[in-house]
């Protein structure tokens, strides 16, 4: 069995049974239980972005690799730093629960309190885990699309350093380095990333944009873990990030400013005992944002975001065929900007889950969440999720299925600025997904098909021809999802996705604004004698209605990326790749420009 990277905030580990390990190449997630749980005994779909995949693909942003995964679509106004929206199987952007070691990252301060990835670089992630589906009985608000969970690297007995330095087109620059071992009895982990380029035109250079974009980020990240007596140990740490933008938001060319600031931080007592059947975590999670719209002829506009959360759970495994979860969580955020908004609403909760094993190889997990909101009263969910790997070894398929109900009060944003409504009611979702993965090459390689199901009432839209929030009365995301991964087989590294989305407002028949219908990826890398490593993607965007009244549609289109490293030694690799090769011009927000033909060159250093 394979294990990886433990989540950052994970609360508790839980008694797994014996057969488990009859499962060969069984990754190990967190994020879809909040426990150490086999990828067989998951009900959900789970994705997993390796630091491995991150280098292989030369991804800078985040969105790079989030967009390669099946369900998932991303919508971004121009280049870094702009705007950017990712939708989980047609779920809003504020419907996706991001973490970042576990601690829940969303902005309070952001419009429907989601999170904003246009200005997010992957360089100091080692992991990203994401789970498709409801998670809202153990994971609450905001994750009715999913979530996405962004681990950094956890210390080791020997210190691993690497670092990574980079140019390219419009003079964009890169620098990275991170760090992670052990002093003494303290584990560490240290690390940061700068990006900074020209761009280009937000407002689409074939329509006219000439005044570039550019942008520059900084971010940094801290960990410290020790072992204080024996089973009980504490671990605290930090990630922060700021950028600095030009944007464009008139359809013209504009002098704008932006700038975006995230820090996170969290703090963790967790005790083991019983050889493992009980754990416990007592843990404290801060995320502040603060966000400056600097426009050229209004002046600018601040808002900041604060959210403060306390939490405690408890696991316990009585017997290897049954275990149970317990959990409760208080989170108060703040939000103001500097038109005179100043308000606050605070959720408390609870939540239960109870994981069965009736039969070897066959996983049942279901549970209930009881949410206490100060604005909107109580709410109680449920899920429920079960997965059968029928047979042993490397060409066990497995069977899964899964319903979840979720919860998401609006925003303080959306109830408190000027444009906003305070009668607007909480979205409320019941989604199901049924699916099968069928390993294959020797159980280096997973086909995957889910269909999946999910019904809103009350979601929570902006009508841009109005300029106001309102409640769509009805929604309906259904679909899809292909994948295919293979790693390391006879050389060779695949990995094909496709997903087939409807997502209409069943009030109106109209679709559901900046999803694409259809979504296809593909891409080739093989290593050749142990040194030389050659790759090529190819992504297929379906075209999508960029408004909610289906006025304006915007053409898919076609990109294909290459690129090569050559390993000069065990410690030092020179890598480069060229981006959408044929220089296609497309648009996935209306007037808003993508990226032309683009070349970048780097090296990367590991020691």
């Amino acid at each position: 069995m394979k294990y990886l990277f433990l989540l950052g905030a994970a609360p508790f580990v839980a008694a797994a049974p014996a057969y488990a390990d009859d499962i060969a190449n069984d990754t190990i997630v967190v994020t879809a239980t909040r426990t150490e749980t086999p990828v067989s005994e998951i009900g959900q779909s789970v994705s997993v972005i390796t630091r491995e995949d991150i280098e292989r693909t030369q991804a800078v942003a985040a969105t790079d690799v989030l967009a390669r995964l099946p369900g998932v679509s991303v919508s971004q106004s121009g280049g870094f730093g702009q705007p950017a929206s990712l939708f989980i199987r047609g779920a809003e952007n504020a419907q996706s629960l991001v973490l970042i070691d576990g601690v829940r990252i969303n902005d309070p301060g952001d419009v429907g309190g989601g999170f904003d990835f246009g200005s997010l670089t992957v360089g100091q992630f080692d992991r990203i885990e994401v789970v498709r589906g409801s998670s809202g009985v153990l994971w609450g608000s905001r994750a009715i699309g999913g979530v996405i969970n962004l681990i950094t690297a956890r210390p080791t007995d020997q210190w691993q350093v690497r670092g990574n330095a980079e140019y390219g087109w419009r003079d964009q620059k890169q620098l990275g380095a991170s760090a992670a071992g052990k002093l003494g009895p303290v584990g560490l982990t240290l690390g940061g990333n700068w990006l900074k380029g020209d761009g280009y035109s937000a407002f689409d250079e074939r329509l006219g944009g000439k005044e570039k974009d550019g942008f520059e980020s900084k971010s940094a990240n801290a960990r410290a873990e020790v072992e204080l007596v024996g089973g009980l140990t504490a671990d605290a740490g930090t990630y922060w990030t700021k950028a600095n933008y030009d944007y464009d938001n008139t359809g013209a060319d504009a002098l704008n400013l932006g700038m975006k600031r995230d820090t996170v931080g969290y703090a963790n007592l967790r005790y083991k005992g019983l050889d493992g059947r009980l754990t416990a975590r007592l843990g404290y999670g801060l995320t502040d944002t603060r966000r400056i719209s600097d426009d050229a002829v209004y002046g600018p506009y601040t808002t900041n975001g604060r959210a403060d959360r306390f939490e405690g759970q408890v696991a316990f495994a009585p017997i290897d065929l049954a275990s149970i979860q317990i959990g409760a969580e208080t989170e108060k955020q703040k939000f103001s900007d500097n038109y005179g908004s100043k308000d606050s609403t605070s959720i408390d909760s609870v939540y239960g889950m109870l994981t069965v094993h009736p039969l070897a190889r066959l996983t049942l997990n279901g549970g209930l969440r009881y949410d206490d909101n100060s604005d909107f009263g109580h709410k109680t969910t449920f899920s429920a999720n079960g997965a059968w790997a029928i047979g042993s070894g490397n060409d066990a398929p497995i069977l899964r299925a899964s319903y979840g109900e979720g919860f998401k009060a609006p925003s303080l944003y959306q109830l408190y600025t000027n444009g906003g409504y305070r009668e607007l009611s909480p979205e409320t979702s019941k989604a199901w997904d049924a699916g099968v993965e069928l390993p294959f090459a020797e159980g280096q390689g997973r086909f995957t098909v889910t269909y999946f199901d999910r019904k809103t009432k009350n979601l929570i839209d902006y009508d841009y021809a109005e300029w106001n929030y309102y409640n769509v009365g009805r929604a309906r995301a259904q679909g899809v999802e292909l994948g295919m991964q293979v790693s390391d087989w006879q050389g060779f590294d695949v990995n094909l996705s496709y997903t087939y989305l409807d997502a209409e407002n069943r009030d109106t028949g109209a679709q559901l604004a900046r999803r694409p219908k259809n979504n296809f990826y593909a891409s080739l890398d093989r290593l050749i004698a142990e040194r030389f490593r050659l790759g090529a993607d190819l992504r297929v965007g379906g075209g999508r209605y960029d408004d909610v009244a289906n006025q304006y549609w915007l053409a898919g289109h076609v990109l294909v990326g290459l690129r090569g490293a050559v390993a000069v030694n065990d410690h030092l690799e020179v890598y480069g790749r060229v981006e959408n090769l044929f220089d296609e011009h497309y648009e996935v927000v209306r007037t808003y420009g993508t990226a032309g033909r683009a070349a970048y060159a780097g090296v990367r250093v590991k020691m």
